[in-house]
C-alpha cells in the first residue's frame, strides 16, 4: 500500500496555527506529514555556512511539527535541506518522496513558514499539487486560538482522568453543587 504524504516547507517564521493545520489535513486524509526544513546557504557564503539563528528555528519548528504529531497521532518524516534554491529544492524533494501535495499557507501579510516570492514560483512551476491555505492573522484568531487550546487541553487532561477515581475533593465539590441544586 503506496504512503499518501503532504510536504510542509518551512524556512523561517515557525506558526504553530500553521502547522497545526498541516497537520489536521494530513490527518483528515490519513497521510504522512513531511515537514521540510530548507536551510538557504547561498553559493558566496558556502564556506561560512548557516546562521546559527536559523538552525535555531529550524529545531523549534522541527519540535513543535513532532509535538502537535504526536498530539494529533499523525505520522512525520522529518527533512532537512542545505540549498541555494530553496523551491527547486522544494520540488525536487515533493518528487523523490512521492508526495501527494505541497501544502503553503499565506496571510494577507505575506507568506507563512516559506516567503511570499517563493510560494509564487512554486506556483509558475509546480511538481505536484499545491494546497495553498489562506490563514487568518494572528490578532484576530488570537482569543478563539486560545480559548479552543484552553479547552483542547483541559477536556484531555479531564479524558485521561476518566479511568481513575474521583478524588475525595472532586466529590465535595459534586456534593456542595448538588446540595445547592436541592
Amino acid at each position: 500500500m503506496k504512503t499518501t504524504r503532504f510536504l510542509l516547507p518551512f524556512v523561517r517564521g515557525v506558526d504553530k496555527f500553521a502547522i497545526e493545520q498541516a497537520i489536521l489535513l494530513a490527518k483528515s486524509h490519513q497521510a504522512t506529514l513531511v515537514p521540510l526544513v530548507l536551510m538557504h546557504v547561498p553559493e558566496e557564503r558556502r564556506q561560512k555556512g548557516v546562521r546559527l539563528e536559523y538552525l535555531q528555528q529550524s529545531k523549534d519548528f522541527l519540535e513543535t511539527v513532532k509535538q502537535k504529531a504526536d498530539w494529533y497521532s499523525v505520522q512525520i518524516e522529518r527533512l532537512e535541506v542545505f540549498s541555494s534554491d530553496i523551491v527547486q529544492s522544494i520540488n525536487l524533494v515533493a518528487r523523490e518522496m512521492e508526495c501527494e501535495g505541497i501544502v503553503l499557507f499565506v496571510n494577507h501579510k505575506g507568506g507563512i513558514l516559506i516567503q511570499l516570492h517563493e510560494i509564487k514560483r512554486l506556483m509558475e512551476m509546480p511538481a505536484s499539487k499545491l494546497y495553498v491555505l489562506h490563514l487568518p492573522t494572528y490578532e484576530r484568531m488570537n482569543f478563539a486560538y486560545e480559548l479552543r487550546q484552553y479547552f483542547s487541553h483541559w477536556l484531555n487532561r479531564r479524558g485521561k482522568r476518566q479511568g481513575e477515581p474521583m478524588q475525595k475533593q472532586e466529590y465535595l465539590e459534586e456534593e456542595v453543587e448538588l446540595s445547592v441544586k436541592a
